[in-house]
């Protein structure tokens, strides 16, 4: 559980929120697009603001670097790890359960 918690703490700090995208040390981009956190804010925040049309909504799309944002692929990217996930879950039951209770 720990372990977890600490991975999940790092994808968030990567995801862009804290540090924008354009600000994350290149050693750390990997974490930026590894972490599914990244694709559902990206999507959630350039929905949120896309039709606004005060300078304080395209300023926070400019600063976080979400002026275009493909929804589709990160739903799409999301659906992948959701996929993932269970795929991994299946064989590690598949490959560990030995019948009995």
């Amino acid at each position: 559980i720990a372990l977890g918690a600490g991975v999940f703490g790092m994808f968030m700090l990567c995801e862009g929120f804290m540090v924008p995208r354009d600000s994350i040390p290149d050693y750390w981009l990997w974490g930026y697009y590894l972490a599914f956190h990244s694709y559902s804010f990206e999507s959630f925040v350039f929905k949120q603001f896309e039709n606004e049309t005060s300078d304080a909504a395209r300023g926070i799309l400019t600063k976080y670097g979400m002026e275009n944002v493909d929804v589709s692929r990160d739903m799409l990217l999301l659906i992948v790890y959701i996929v993932g996930f269970q795929a991994i879950f299946a064989f590690i039951l598949w490959k560990f359960h030995t019948g009995r209770r």
